[in-house]
C-alpha cells in the first residue's frame, strides 16, 4: 500500500497499453484513454480500515467523487474479458464492490478486488473497438493486469470549476426528439455550508431543483442561496464518501440527487482540501 498514501491523487497507467484509467463524464462508466492531463484520469486514495483492522484501497474519481467498483454480477461488454467495472457511490458503511487489495510483484501493481478478480485493461491495440476496463479471474492473469501508479502533485490553490457551457435548459420534449437531443438532466441539489473545520450536520441539508450539467451555473446558484462568495464546492458521492472538490461539470447519469458541501476559503477545513495538478509532468 506504500504506492497509495491516503488522500494522494494518482493516475493508473496500463503497463501494456500505455493508456490511463479514466472515469467517464457520466459518472458511471470507466475506460482507457491516452489523455493524462484530464481530471478524469485522477483518482484520490481513500485507505479504508474495517472492524477487523484490515486495510483496503478505495479510489474515488477526482472528477465526480464516485468510487471505482467491480460490478461482478454484470458480464463485460462483448469482446472484453471478465466483468464490468464502473463508478458507484459509497452509500453503506462497507461496500465490498469498491474494496481493493494491492499486490506489488515488481515495477507495477496488481489491484485485486475483494471478490478475488483483478483489474485489467482490454484491447491489444490502443484504439481497438474492444478496449475498456474490467475485472477478471486469476486464471486469466496477463500483463493486461499490470498497472503503473503515477503520483500527481498537489496544486496550492483551488483551480475553480470549468467555464460555462452551452446547453439547452428549457427545450420542449418534442424538440429533443425531433433533433435527436437528450433532454437536459434535472436533479435535486442538496446543499449546506460546512463548519470552519470542514464538518457538517447531516440534518442541515437544504434543497432546490437544478437543470443542466454546468458546475459554473451551480456555483452561481449557491452563491445566491448561501450568501457567500469565496468557497470550494465539494461533492459527496454517498453518505460514507469523502468530500471531493468539484473540478468538472456535473455527471449526467448518476441519479436525481447531488449532495454539495460548501467549504469557505481561509478556514482549516479548506486548508485540508487537495487539488491535483494535472499539468505536472
Amino acid at each position: 500500500m506504500d504506492y497509495f498514501p491516503d488522500r494522494q491523487h494518482v493516475r493508473l497507467r496500463s503497463l501494456e497499453l500505455g493508456t490511463y484509467l479514466h472515469a467517464a463524464a457520466d459518472g458511471i462508466e470507466v475506460g482507457l484513454h491516452t489523455d493524462r492531463a484530464s481530471v478524469t484520469a485522477a483518482w484520490t486514495v481513500h485507505r479504508y480500515q474495517n472492524e477487523h483492522d484490515n486495510t483496503y484501497l478505495l479510489l474515488h474519481s477526482a472528477a465526480s467523487g464516485r468510487y471505482l467498483a467491480a460490478a461482478t454480477n454484470t458480464r463485460a461488454p462483448r469482446g472484453q474479458s471478465g466483468f464490468r467495472v464502473e463508478q458507484r457511490e459509497f452509500d453503506e458503511p462497507e461496500v465490498a464492490s469498491i474494496m481493493w487489495q494491492v499486490i506489488r510483484p515488481g515495477n507495477f501493481v496488481l489491484l485485486r478486488h475483494v471478490g478475488a478478480n483483478f483489474l485489467r485493461a482490454n484491447g491489444r491495440r490502443r484504439f481497438s473497438w474492444n478496449s475498456g476496463v474490467t475485472v477478471d479471474k486469476f486464471q486469466n492473469m496477463s500483463t493486461m493486469m499490470h498497472w503503473v501508479v503515477e503520483p500527481i502533485p498537489a496544486l496550492q490553490a483551488y483551480p475553480g470549476v470549468p467555464a460555462p457551457i452551452a446547453e439547452p435548459l428549457s427545450s420542449p420534449q418534442f424538440t429533443c426528439i425531433l433533433f435527436g437531443r437528450d433532454p437536459p438532466p434535472v436533479r435535486a441539489i442538496r446543499f449546506q455550508r460546512a463548519n470552519d473545520d470542514g464538518t457538517f450536520n447531516e440534518d442541515g441539508w437544504r434543497e432546490f431543483q437544478f437543470t443542466g450539467s454546468s458546475s459554473y451555473r451551480l456555483l452561481y446558484e449557491l452563491i445566491i442561496r448561501l450568501d457567500i462568495v469565496n468557497f470550494v464546492m465539494c461533492v459527496r458521492a454517498g453518505r460514507y464518501a469523502r468530500l471531493t472538490p468539484l473540478l468538472s461539470n456535473l455527471p449526467s447519469g448518476t441519479g436525481n440527487t447531488l449532495y454539495i458541501v460548501a467549504i469557505h476559503n481561509m478556514t482549516p477545513g479548506a486548508d485540508e482540501l487537495r487539488f491535483p495538478d494535472m499539468g505536472a509532468a
